[in-house]
């Protein structure tokens, strides 16, 4: 049974390729994300993942890992504080904050920090639901 406290972590990287098929999945199609040169005329100098598409590693997380299969998302809030860039790792941290005795219920710190750098990149919060992980 997992309880307040318990922390999970992990890392990923995003590729270009990856960005350009979630892009074709999703529909959006932001220069901002794809077109180099575009990219490098804004303050990012050149191109950013889509914040959701960096989110959904906290998604994976959630639903493999940390509570893991079964785990059914109820809600999330998001904070995106920094670019996720291709090619470079960042790191996924989970803390459980909260439990709900008999609901099954928890909530959970959700966090990207950029590896190289150790800065929050995404910062935000889910509520969860695991009838066998959480009391």
């Amino acid at each position: 049974m997992l309880k307040v406290g318990d922390q999970y972590t992990t890392d990923f990287t995003i590729t270009q390729d990856q960005i350009a098929a979630f892009a074709e999945l999703s529909g959006d199609k932001n220069p901002l994300h794809l077109d180099a040169e575009y990219a490098a005329e804004t303050p990012f100098k050149k191109p950013i993942a889509h914040g959701i598409f960096s989110a959904s590693f906290i998604s994976k997380v959630l639903g493999m890992d940390f509570p893991g299969e079964g785990t059914l998302y109820l809600s999330q809030n998001l904070s995106f504080k920094r670019p996720v860039y291709p090619d470079q790792a960042y790191e996924v941290r989970l803390e459980i904050t909260e439990t709900v005795e008999g609901k099954h219920t928890g909530t959970i710190k959700t966090q990207i920090f950029d590896k190289e750098k150790n800065k929050l990149v995404v910062d935000g919060e889910a509520q969860v639901r695991h009838l066998d992980k959480l009391p």
